[in-house]
């Protein structure tokens, strides 16, 4: 026994640590953190109880009465310790189970999480002191805690590490267990490990290690995995959409891809629906739409005209507009419009300075026809334009008192060397789009830290977002040189799923910077990655527009050229907008969607195959690992046979003074089944260790994953 505890006190130690760091985090989860030190008892019970016992018979009757012991602990429901608590603690766990599985509740119950991980940890504490199983054990550890990660919406990054060390540290004592001076390398080693990662800013080395995912997550993302989590899990992120609430932006988007309305058109463009003046450092306000004039009209026929704008229209064309989500708001695109409703005539509300237009009455205008002149300019008109600011009461240069300098530092150094207005809007501009320090992602755009400045953050600290952190970027930079400039919102093209038919979804969510032009009003700038606005025009060749005109007609989305760390842009229902991208092929497929019982049954498979993964890793670990020393790294035999042997002291003790040879023939009498393979291995390992006698490649390679084979197969023998 003396022995035994020898052997094991450090596992024991080590898995105690790993167990109450684990359960911890669950704790916290259902705030049930003041329960912690009762529960430590617990787990140190069951850690001694694999430390100390080596019958079954002796080790589960224990393990049940401690089990049971923890979860009343847990969940006395004000009974003693007795067979009436132990049938109304299971008769609320049978309840529990049929309202979860039913769908009634959507958590999983604190009575059943805790219950399966005190078992659990039964059972893996067998794996870790018993068996000495740390791979697959630690696997299992951290798989649990990415589960929390991901069903409750924390983050639990020095958590993740200090079990990534902790099994660090058993895989290291027990291969090394005989060298008592690693134990204090190895524990000095994992320290710096711990303080490096703890100092070192972890904001650059997230983005380069999330970078090279960015093409797989958003897959999952589009296929409705992230989906998936948010409605079975306990966390809530923003979903794609128009937001009437931005006052508070940041965070990772989800895409929605249900259909917001449809147009038959000829030429792609943006719909804008609103737009906000007031940066408060976390998000966007309007204040001042109490204050604004708001105009009411109705009629068959509504003219809706930009009297800023004083230069060339296009052409007119006609659009045909049916809404699938009746909201107020009526999406419309830049330049001067009509609006066509004859039955019952159109009734809207127009407000003048942020030029949103809302039905009076929404319900009977599913379908509606507008009239549309888009706008005629171009980058080198806009040339001759001098900076002027509106002459409205509202304050387009307005900007947070704690905006940090370096902001405004940045926006200088950009426009510095402009000599003309739209220069330095177009110079700010061109710096967020195509400057290789920033990246576009939804999945990977972060929140800002405490009191911290929303756009700060992006520039300087995360540079990973999506349409709402480059568009409030640019607006920031501009006002802060002194450029009067809005945030506008709305949805960019959409898709064309059939010639001249486009649908918009709510995926397809946008916002861009508008910045005001004496003579043309509100323009609008595109400063997010991947995105063209198609009323941007610059000064082209006649075979350069006809190739432009060509393809914006059929293309709706547009994908980055670059390493697909660009995602399909979208908004939060609850705090922002962003949008998909447009294409450069043109598509008329519809996006790929799972009927909810096949991805189900996907998942299913998924489950069942990784669970079968996980078997044959650990069934199979010891023989794979020796597989990958001999067929792989070729590792020298005189260093694999001493790994065979330490497996086979397992299961039948080897004297430290007993040879080798004679050890062969004691373990062959207790395991027959080798049929003299681990004898005959062992007569080669010392030949080849006292005489230098070399054994043909081949032969000696399938001596060794035939012993390799063979232990794996065979289970320990005990006396009872």
């Amino acid at each position: 026994m003396r022995k035994r505890v020898g052997d094991k006190i450090i596992p024991m130690v080590l898995t105690l640590l790993t167990f109450l760091l684990a359960f911890y985090q669950l704790l916290k989860i259902y705030h049930m953190e003041s329960q912690f030190n009762r529960n430590i008892l617990i787990i140190a019970l069951f850690c001694l109880i694999a430390g100390f016992f080596t019958r079954w018979f002796v080790k589960l009757p224990l393990y049940l009465l401690v089990l049971c012991g923890g979860l009343f602990l847990n969940f006395s429901q004000n009974l003693s310790f007795s067979l009436t608590w132990a049938s109304a603690f299971g008769q609320q766990l049978f309840n529990l189970g049929e309202l979860f599985l039913a769908g009634r509740i959507g958590y999983l119950p604190e009575e059943i999480a805790i219950s399966l991980v005190l078992l659990v940890m039964s059972l893996l504490a067998e794996l870790l002191i018993e068996y000495e199983r740390i791979v697959i054990s630690y696997l299992i550890i951290i798989g649990y805690m990415l589960f929390l990660i991901i069903y409750n919406d924390i983050e639990l990054p020095v958590e993740i590490v200090l079990f990534a060390s902790l099994g660090l540290m058993h895989r290291f004592l027990l291969v090394h267990e005989k060298n008592k001076r690693n134990y204090f390398i190895v524990g000095t080693l994992l320290s710096v490990f711990l303080l490096i990662t703890w100092v070192v800013p972890n904001d650059s080395i997230e983005t380069r290690m999330l970078a090279p995912s960015a093409t797989l997550r958003n897959y999952l993302n589009e296929q409705g995995f992230y989906q998936f989590i948010e409605e079975t899990g306990a966390g809530n992120p923003t979903r794609s959409g128009f937001s009437e609430d931005d006052a508070v932006l940041g965070g990772p988007l989800l895409d929605d891809n249900q259909i917001v309305f449809e147009a038959q058109q000829q030429s792609p463009h943006y719909w804008r629906i609103d737009s906000k003046t007031y940066y408060s450092g976390s998000g966007w306000e309007d204040p001042a739409s109490g204050n604004t004039r708001v105009e009411s009209y109705s009629g068959e026929e509504i003219d809706l005209i930009d009297e800023d704008y004083q230069a060339e229209l296009a052409e007119e064309e006609e659009i045909n507009i049916t809404r699938e989500v009746m909201d107020s708001y009526i999406p419309l695109p830049y330049g001067n419009k009509q609006i066509n409703s004859e039955d019952p005539p159109a009734e809207l509300y127009v407000n003048e300075e942020t030029q949103r237009v809302d039905f009076q009455n929404n319900d009977p205008f599913r379908s509606f026809q507008l009239n549309w002149q888009d706008f005629e300019y171009t980058t080198e008109e806009l040339a001759d334009v001098s900076l002027t600011i509106p002459n409205t009461s509202v304050d387009y240069l307005q900007l947070p008192e704690q905006l940090p300098q370096r902001v405004i530092e940045l926006a200088e150094e950009l426009t510095a060397e402009e000599e003309t207005f739209v220069g330095k809007v177009t110079a700010i501009e061109d710096y967020l789009k195509h400057s290789e320090n920033f990246r576009y992602s939804k999945m990977d755009a972060g929140f800002p830290t405490e009191n911290q400045d929303y756009v700060d953050h992006f520039l300087f600290d995360s540079q990973v977002g999506y349409c709402d952190n480059f568009s409030s970027a640019m607006v920031v930079m501009l006002r802060s040189v002194g450029i009067p400039a809005r945030w506008a919102k709305g949805f960019s093209t959409g898709e064309e799923v059939s010639e001249n038919h486009y649908v918009v979804r709510n995926s397809d969510a946008h916002s861009w910077a508008e910045v005001y032009f004496e003579g043309y009003g509100w323009l609008p700038f595109e400063a997010t990655p991947s995105f063209n606005q198609p009323l941007q025009q610059t000064t082209p060749s006649s075979e350069e527009v006809s190739e432009s005109s060509s393809e914006e007609r059929t293309t709706t989305q547009e994908t980055t050229e670059e390493t697909g760390t660009e995602e399909s842009s979208s908004t939060a229902e609850d705090s922002s907008t962003t949008t998909t991208s447009t294409v450069t092929e043109p598509t008329n497929e519809r996006p790929f969607f799972i009927s909810p019982v096949v991805r189900n049954i996907f998942y299913m498979i998924l489950f069942v195959l990784t669970c079968g993964l996980i078997y044959i890793l650990w069934r199979w670990h010891f023989y794979l690992y020796i597989f990958f020393w001999v067929k792989i790294s070729r590792g020298n035999f005189l260093n694999i046979y001493p790994i065979l042997l330490k497996k086979a002291e397992k299961f039948v003790l080897r004297p430290p003074e007993q040879p080798l040879s004679h050890y062969a023939q004691i373990f062959e009498e207790s395991y027959p089944e080798f049929q003299q393979s681990f004898i005959h291995l062992t007569s080669i390992y010392e030949k080849a260790l006292y005489g230098g006698e070399q054994e043909d490649k081949q032969s000696l390679t399938q001596s060794l994953l035939d012993v390799a084979w063979r232990l794996s197969q065979i289970k320990k023998k005990r006396n009872l």
